[in-house]
């Protein structure tokens, strides 16, 4: 085989395990290769290859691939290497605790929030916010903290491209979300209220210093829900939340 196939191969399959990362439940090699743009009996071979090194699970009943556990342990060490966010862990367990809220940290992705690590808090009603997970970044407190940051440009960029309401309160007009990122610039933290879910608000503030730490630039915020913690109680846990972002700030370092 040549290099320039095995490229080929190379890129195939890891678009093959980016399709299924987005099908938690899994898919039939038809739909699968369809949404890879592949031709089946290319992404059939490829599938039973990855599945052979546990990249990949394939039910014989169902005749479903999802992802494997190899995917996992490939996302454990990367968290706990020097380019993943082991550093952020010890902060946010202090922060999840001391609130009782889950901390979640995420970075931008294109024009999503990617979330990259979430540590629980101790109420009772706990959020649930997988790792892995993407939100538009313009219905998110992560968002707003990170994309205030930016410099102008790039700020424009991701507010003249497609603003999608996620529920009904979402802000989607980029006049309204030019004037909201320049109070988040000056308040230093920006805060949303059911804008990507009912019934969830949150808080959140960019770590200082983190895009030049050879890592997509950091926020990290604390999510709560409306039923049990008002906009104003949320804010009483802001200097905890700056407290964290620096702590981490210092730990990227």
């Amino acid at each position: 085989m040549s290099g320039q196939s095995g490229d080929d191969m190379l890129a195939r399959g890891l678009r093959l395990l980016t399709v299924l990362a987005e099908l938690p439940a899994g898919a039939g090699v038809s739909a699968i290769a369809r949404s890879a743009q592949l031709p089946v009996s290319s992404a059939h071979r490829l599938l039973g290859r990855l599945a052979e090194e546990g990249f990949v699970a394939y039910d014989e009943d169902t005749r479903r691939y999802a992802l494997g556990v190899r995917v996992l342990e490939l996302a454990r060490g990367f968290q706990r290497s020097d380019t993943g966010w082991a550093a952020a862990s010890g902060p946010m367990r202090r922060l999840a605790a001391r609130t009782g809220l889950p901390a979640i940290a995420g970075v931008l992705d294109g024009s999503d929030v990617l979330l990259v690590l979430t540590i629980e808090g101790t109420q009772h009603l706990q959020l649930r916010s997988a790792e892995g997970t993407r939100n538009p970044w313009h219905a998110t407190s992560l968002g707003k903290a990170l994309v205030a940051t930016l410099p102008e440009r790039e700020r424009e960029r991701l507010l003249t491209a497609p603003l999608p309401a996620v529920t009904p309160r979402t802000v989607t007009t980029a006049d309204a979300l030019r004037t909201e990122l320049m109070r988040v610039r000056a308040q230093g933290w920006a805060a949303v209220d059911e804008e990507n879910e009912i019934g969830v608000r949150s808080l959140a503030v960019a770590v200082p210093g983190s895009e030049t730490s050879g890592r997509p630039p950091l926020a990290v915020s604390l999510g709560a829900t409306v039923v049990l913690t008002s906009r104003d109680e949320l804010l009483t846990h802001l200097t905890a939340l700056h407290t964290c972002a620096q702590d981490i700030a210092a730990r990227l370092v």
